[in-house]
């Protein structure tokens, strides 16, 4: 284990003190930042100056259907309160400001105007008074369909689609002026509302709660982000390590290394130095986003499952571990950089196709057939069983027989990738054949 300690702490020291990784560790986020800010503001302030400059619609009634005092009523909603108090306290910045038009640009009820003629209302479209022109034609109440006309030069945006909303709760509401109650007219409109409605749910012995909408969230999302943050962590940390496997099979100095340590000595701690070093530069980056948003942060906290972390915490760690070694020990076979990388690219596609492709099987039957057999499999273990415990459905027995197979393979990676580093590494300028690995591989 000493030997290892000192192959950890030589890795790591000399891949993070490289100005490369400190620039691609400490900038990227600043340089991501700035770009995301660059992204949102053009937009943004396009919004903003729309929304400002933002014109009406005509509508021409030549069925008489439209209630003047309907029209009236529309006019004065719009904005929630909650939402209008965001945007009061939005208005007393720059950044604010822009944000407050954003809201009022996607937000609330487009104003119509009315025309006694059509020809009026298409006037006023021709001299851009106006944005679009409705007319309800005089069959509307038989056939139900009415015309829009618009500019040729016409763009898209939100203020349109909120006037066609604003027209069809418009004409509803004329229809049922004088013919149905008032108090009715709220529930025929939206007959079930969310904030009024409540939803429970029932366990195993009968037992009936509140349905916890944020909890059942949280057990889809932490699993997703632990899917995430793995592929993530693979991608990076196998740069480190395939660039490190290279550097010293070119420069002869893993000849001299080999001469003290063993190869499985070499590949963990390579495995662990390197991957150290991906997974800080990955915090790093989490972090950096995590105070960009701490109300989504907060919120997570709220809600996180710490047995559901703890496990997805499990199956991340011993499959990094096992997905790395065995990329390392692959990419010693090939003869050059490039080879290197495709090589150990088959085993991160093993590991991610499955999974993506049959996760809706997955979460549908967490314990069927299907979902049993890649999560008991090690190579598609670590993504399978953070998507099952997600469920909140698996066995404690399921989960342990998953583990000790998974860690099982763990143990199988390093020997056999330690052996593979060794015919890789010692055998510069030529590949070795296939009956060169297998030999290997038996001698593991």
């Amino acid at each position: 284990m000493s030997k290892v300690a000192v192959v950890i702490q030589r890795e790591f020291l000399s891949t993070v003190k490289r100005r490369s990784y400190l620039i691609v560790t400490f900038g990227m986020p600043f340089f991501v930042s700035i770009y995301l800010g660059l992204v949102a503001l053009v937009p943004a302030m396009f919004m903003a100056q729309s929304g400002a400059q933002k014109k009406e619609s005509a509508l021409v009634d030549e069925a008489g259907v439209v209630h003047a005092e309907e029209i009236a009523t529309l006019d004065g909603e719009g904005i929630d309160q909650p939402m209008r108090e965001l945007t009061k306290r939005l208005g007393g910045t720059a950044s604010g400001k822009t944000a407050a038009a954003m809201l009022e640009q996607t937000a609330g009820s487009a104003r119509l105007v009315v025309f006694a003629a059509r020809d009026k209302a298409l006037e006023a479209l021709r001299s851009r008074q106006v944005d679009k022109v409705y007319v309800i034609p005089a069959d509307y109440l038989k056939t139900g369909g009415i015309e829009t006309y618009q500019r040729s030069d016409a763009s898209f945006g939100f203020g349109r689609a909120r006037a066609r909303e604003s027209l069809e709760k418009l004409l509803g509401r004329s229809l049922m002026a004088g013919s149905v109650p008032a108090e009715l007219r709220p529930r025929i409109e939206q007959p079930i509302l969310g904030s009024a409605s409540k939803s429970f749910t029932m366990k195993d012995d009968g037992t009936l709660e509140p349905l916890d909408i944020a909890g059942r969230i949280a057990r889809v999302a932490i699993p997703g982000v632990f899917a995430i943050l793995f592929l993530m962590s693979v991608m990076v940390s196998a740069g480190y390590l395939l660039q490190g496997v290279a550097e010293e099979k070119e420069n002869r100095v893993i000849e001299v290394i080999l001469s003290s340590v063993r190869p499985d000595q070499l590949l963990f701690g390579k495995l662990l130095g390197l991957g150290a070093a991906g997974l800080l530069q990955l915090v790093v980056w989490i972090s950096v986003a995590s105070m960009a948003t701490s109300l989504l942060a907060a919120t997570a906290l709220a809600v996180l499952d710490f047995k559901l972390f703890t496990g997805c915490l499990v199956f991340f760690v011993l499959g990094f571990l096992m997905l790395g070694s065995l990329m390392t020990g692959t990419a010693a076979l090939g003869s050059n950089a490039r080879e290197s990388q495709q090589l150990a690219a088959i085993w991160s596609t093993i590991t991610i196709m499955p999974p993506a492709f049959t996760w809706m099987g997955i979460l549908d039957a967490p314990n069927g057939t299907m979902a049993r057999v890649l999560g008991w499999f090690p190579l598609t273990a670590p993504i399978t069983m953070m998507l099952r415990l997600g469920t909140g459905q698996v066995p404690w027995w399921d989960v342990l027989v998953a583990a000790g197979l998974l860690a099982t393979g763990v143990y199988l990676a390093v020997r056999i990738s330690g052996a593979l580093m060794r015919l890789g590494l010692l055998m510069y300028g030529k590949r070795p054949s296939v009956r060169e690995i297998l030999r290997q591989l038996r001698h593991a």
